[in-house]
């Protein structure tokens, strides 16, 4: 071997890039990617809207439903100003109902029920709303498809409303979250917190009163969402980079029969211990 050499790699000077030259590229790849991959990200959009929006409600079923849910939410309200004290003052020294004080609570129940604040009224007004987008969702196609795959999906410990979640999540991942907040009608999530569907999600039940979510629900649905295909924008860029719809229809086979065997194991398992 001979002896050693000196490597000497001459850089050239640092130039500031010419704002014409970065506009070029950047409107060069912008146009790539909306011509490739952006077509097909407006086709997969367009076909989640129409199974999230139609087939729509009829005006008369939309309007039983929301003067249905207007009327209990005014009647929760109005149950909710009843005055405990004068319940109390019913009940005489003996343990007996005295008839001055039940005269009291006769007044004092016409008028808390009859008298609501605007925020009460408002909030009875959206509670009503949330419960059409509701019942609008479980309606709809992606609604369907949800009840659909239940029975698939159940295994894994979700029920209808989180396969209408991961229907929507296909279009981005962040979407499930205000998915869920339609379909448990509780509005908006990202306006008005996650709160409200917080609440919602702990009291929802089966009909054998088993708990829908549960930490190790959640746990299932969390490797899901790990392991399965994030959404559409990856499927179209691959398809754009591969030139053909092979890989990206086997990924999304092979990323999603991953999710769910892991899934599967996870709440199988966990149920057993």
């Amino acid at each position: 071997k001979g002896g050693a050499t000196s490597f000497i790699l001459e850089l050239p000077s640092y130039k500031v890039p010419q704002p014409f030259e970065v506009g070029r590229q950047v409107w060069k790849n912008s146009a790539q990617f909306l011509t490739k991959a952006g077509t097909t990200i407006l086709a997969i959009s367009i076909l989640l809207w129409a199974l999230s929006y139609y087939p729509r409600l009829s005006a008369s079923q939309a309007g039983a439903i929301h003067e249905r849910s207007l009327a209990g939410a005014l009647q929760s309200a109005r149950d909710s100003n009843v005055n405990n004290s004068v319940l109390s003052a019913m009940v005489s020294v003996n343990g007996k109902y005295s008839e001055e004080a039940s005269r009291k609570m006769t007044r004092a129940l016409a008028l808390e029920h009859s008298d609501l604040t605007e925020e009460q009224k408002a909030s009875a007004a959206k509670a009503s709303d949330n419960a059409v987008a509701a019942a609008q969702s479980e309606y709809s196609l992606a609604g369907r498809f949800g009840h659909a795959i239940e029975p698939v999906i159940r295994p894994l410990g979700f029920d209808w409303k989180m396969g209408v979640g991961l229907v929507s999540a296909f279009a981005a991942r962040e979407t499930f979250v205000s998915s869920m907040g339609i379909t448990y009608a509780v509005g908006d999530t990202e306006e008005g917190g996650t709160a409200d569907l917080s609440k919602a999600m702990q009291n929802d039940h089966y009909p054998d009163g088993k708990s829908v979510w549960t930490p190790l629900v959640a746990v299932s649905l969390l490797a899901w969402f790990v392991l399965a295909m994030q959404c559409m924008s990856t499927f179209a860029i691959v398809r754009r980079e591969t030139g053909g719809w092979k890989w990206p229809i086997f990924m999304l086979v092979y990323m999603n029969a991953l999710a769910y065997g892991v899934s599967l194991a996870i709440y199988q398992v966990g149920i057993r211990i």
